[in-house]
Parts: C-alpha cells; structure tokens; sequence
C-alpha cells in the first residue's frame, strides 16, 4: 500500500501581510504567477514544486514549519 501524502496548510498570508507585501510583489520575487500565490494562499490549497517553496523560504526569512501547518 501506498504511503498517504499529507497536505499543509498555508500560513503565506499572514506572513505575507504582517511584512506588507503584495501578492504580485511576492509572485514578481519569487519568478511565480500571482495564480500560484493566491492558490498557495488557500485553504489547503495546491502543493507547489519544492523549489518555489524554497524561493519563498529564502524571500521571507521564515522556516518551513513557520510556512505550514498541517491540515486535518
């Protein structure tokens, strides 16, 4: 049997907000569309590639764990 992928949940608009940057901003530093921003935003939203989620650790100054949480 296959191992069950979990999925996170975002904390990138609170972080986001709290440093006062736009989507388009973030999406414009990181080389991603203001889609992927939004979609990363959302409730349990996409899972984006390894590397955007490295760029966007780097960006921010936060860790991973400062990034997600777990959803349910």
């Amino acid at each position: 049997m296959g191992e069950e992928m979990e999925h996170y949940h975002s904390n990138l608009r609170e972080i986001r907000e709290k440093a006062g940057i736009s989507q388009q901003q973030l999406a414009n530093a990181i080389g991603v569309s203001r889609k992927t921003i939004i979609a990363m935003e959302s409730e349990c939203g996409s899972d984006p590639r390894i590397s955007t989620v490295k760029r966007l650790l780097a960006y921010l100054e936060v860790g991973f764990e400062d990034l997600y949480n777990t959803c349910d």
